[in-house]
């Protein structure tokens, strides 16, 4: 399938190298407006002048395409992907879906209007741990979970000046997004209800709330806890961040992208079973994957915009709590 690259910067670079590394794709068009980035992509990856464009409608006007592979800024992100749905493009696009909700929801809406598959690349769901855990929730191996959290501590985005040290709650939309989306998938349950405190430790440097608790309620009656600090100075936690899930018959943990699932009764010793997760593909080669799956299938793919907007309603439901003191029902974001 004959893709557009839309973005230039360092993430898009990497998605060049998945694309080239699937025989389905064949990348026809690059669009960046910085001339800086156009001309560093083109003698990274020897393009020649003629695929290289400053915007998308010139593009779209010169090459014949089926879908676009968006990795511009959040706030661009509804243009684009409008743009690419009115001229018959089917989009794959960086997360977060938008950095404000309404255009989320809009931007969702046409890719319903215009019948075109729509993704967006919750990488950090197809990984191993994550794909391996899944299925040991659906076998009940711990019965229904009922609680649990989630912790994630990192020195992140350490770099001055850039938009993750100057905007407000930079870690619930830019890691959060990742983490919310997690829950969702394991437990295979959808949210509720959201309450969320924020604040910054005396030593860090981001100028909005890099930590927080946000719990959690799912429409299945698990409660989760997701605790995090951006400013983290002491021990890192892996990406995924450190989980733990209980039910009835025990619980399961991710102790440094470990599986561990430890049944015990009450004042009982503990049996502990460590589980090897299933290799997969990396998490960037198994999104595209499933987007051209989907575009040959004619179906909705994993991480489609519609099912995207419950994880970014997690986030928003967070800020808002935040902001207001209060507990958000996920419902008042879709009115």
């Amino acid at each position: 399938m004959r893709g557009i690259v839309v973005g230039l910067g360092g993430r898009a670079r990497s998605w060049v190298q998945v694309c080239r590394r699937n025989a389905g794709v064949d990348l026809v068009g690059f669009v960046e407006p910085m001339e800086e980035n156009r001309r560093a992509a083109q003698e990274q990856f020897s393009l020649p002048d003629t695929l290289l464009f400053s915007r998308l409608e010139d593009a779209l006007a010169s090459v014949a395409a089926d879908f676009a592979l968006d990795v511009t800024p959040p706030a661009a992100h509804e243009a684009v992907a409008t743009t690419a749905f009115q001229a018959g493009l089917h989009v794959i696009q960086e997360k977060p879906l938008s950095d404000e909700w309404e255009p989320a929801r809009r931007t969702v809406a046409a890719a319903t209007t215009h019948d075109r598959r729509y993704m967006v690349t919750q990488n950090y769901r197809f990984g191993p741990v994550p794909r391996s855990t899944r299925p040991l929730i659906e076998a009940g191996r711990i019965g229904a979970p009922e609680q649990g959290a989630m912790g994630f501590y990192r020195a992140w985005a350490t770099r001055a000046g850039t938009h993750y040290t100057s905007m407000a709650f930079p870690l619930i939309k830019d890691m959060g997004i990742h983490h919310f989306d997690l829950l969702r998938y394991v437990l295979g349950q959808e949210p509720v209800e959201v309450r969320a405190i924020t604040w910054n430790p005396s030593w860090g440097w981001h100028a909005g709330d890099a930590s927080h608790n946000v719990h959690i309620l799912f429409d299945g009656g698990c409660r989760i806890t997701h605790h995090a600090g951006g400013s983290s100075v002491g021990k890192q936690s892996p990406w995924n961040g450190d989980l733990r899930l209980e039910g009835a018959n025990g619980s399961l943990t991710w102790e440094e992208d470990h599986i561990f699932l430890t049944s015990a009764a009450p004042n009982a010793e503990p049996a502990r079973e460590e589980i090897t997760p299933t290799a997969v593909p990396p998490g960037q080669d198994a999104c595209l994957a499933e987007f051209l799956a989907a575009i040959r299938e004619n179906r909705e793919p994993e991480c489609s915009g519609r099912d995207n907007l419950q994880s970014l309603a997690i986030v928003f439901a967070a800020v808002r709590s935040a902001q207001e003191g209060r507990p958000v029902q996920i419902a008042e974001l879709f009115e």
